[in-house]
């Protein structure tokens, strides 16, 4: 199965649930390898991954420096073979556990690039080809890496789980990840432009606009937007699988009234939505889950490169100054992202 962790706005968590996710999943399955694909041009799931500030930050060099990239490869497929796999797409993904001791032996790495966003032009370059489907042919750069890493997978009998991160914006290489996910999962957090990205989500990927209890057509569907080319291509757009309201209270009864109101109005958007399309969604029943608040946590494990099963209630030195994760707030953490694991 392969997620993609996206909302059309910034701030609400993406990459630090991708992180909590794909390392908590890879912990608890460990017949499963499970890639995490950082389509992100901050490349920062992967600095954290290889072993956050620091030594991650050295090891992502690394990785730049040998090409071997989401931008590393979409350069050598236009120099190289444009529209054919080179051949050597299964040594773009890196074994995490080489670079960072601290997590699962079964979790790897299609690192990001900060070239990323100027690759943006090589494949709009590509989609404009005189050849036959070249639009679609620029955006499946991505499922060529992943047939060939689930190619050599099945050939080993072993399972596997994608994660994508995504930054907020809808950029042509956003498009890829649509193009090669199954389900998304969008993080959200209590504030009316999180509400409008969930908006803008179901409008630019389904072409639909949930307004109240109607979904209609929006007026884009007249231009030439990724939804009709992608319908022209014949392809099949993802599910819509979770959505995760991060930075969540403790306790609902102790939130404020503002707050409780931004949480109403994301479950009616997602309630109208499923019930007047429900073909956009997966079968998951547990549509909407919480992850409280984990900002500190957050802080550490972007430092450290450690997973949250192996933070401890002690302090950590954070660019010179004592850090102290709390055990109650690990603990609340670790149950809601025990519990989104549970509904993949």
């Amino acid at each position: 199965m392969k997620y993609m962790i996206w909302n059309n706005k910034g701030g609400v968590g993406k990459t630090f649930i991708t992180y909590l996710l794909a390392s908590e999943y890879a912990k608890t399955h460990t017949d499963t390898d499970v890639i995490v694909i950082d389509l992100c041009p901050q490349a920062n799931v992967s600095e954290m991954l290889l072993g956050g500030n620091g030594k991650g930050e050295d090891n992502l060099t690394k990785c730049y420096d040998n090409g071997v990239t989401i931008a590393g490869y979409i350069k050598s497929r236009y120099d190289k073979s444009r529209f054919g796999k080179l051949g050597s797409e299964l040594g773009y993904f890196v074994n995490v556990s080489d670079h960072n001791k601290d997590m699962p032996k079964n979790l790897y790495l299609l690192p990001g690039d900060t070239d990323l966003d100027i690759c943006s032009a090589i494949i709009n370059y590509l989609a404009q080809a005189p050849e036959k489907n070249s639009w679609a042919k620029s955006r499946t750069f991505l499922i060529d890496l992943i047939d060939s890493i689930e190619n050599d997978r099945a050939s080993k009998k072993r399972k596997l789980v994608f994660f994508f991160d995504c930054n907020p914006s809808f950029a042509n290489y956003t498009e890829m990840a649509v193009i090669a996910a199954d389900r998304i999962i969008v993080p959200c957090t209590a504030d009316s432009a999180s509400i409008r990205g969930i908006h803008n989500l179901f409008r630019m990927i389904y072409g639909v606009e949930v307004r109240n209890s109607n979904n209609r057509l929006t007026e884009d569907s007249v231009f030439d937007t990724f939804v009709t080319k992608a319908k022209e291509a014949g392809l099949i757009l993802p599910k819509i699988h979770l959505f995760i309201q991060n930075k969540s209270r403790v306790l609902d009864k102790e939130a404020t009234v503002a707050f409780r109101a931004h949480m109403s109005e994301v479950e009616s958007i997602v309630a109208n939505a499923k019930s007047d399309s429900p073909d956009l969604f997966s079968s998951n029943d547990d549509l909407i889950l919480n992850i409280k608040d984990g900002n500190t946590l957050a802080s550490i494990a972007n430092h450290t490169g450690l997973p949250l099963f192996s933070i401890q209630p002690t302090n950590y030195r954070i660019y010179g100054k004592n850090t102290k994760a709390n055990q109650t707030q690990i603990t609340a953490l670790q149950q809601d992202v025990e519990k989104c694991v549970k509904s993949l």
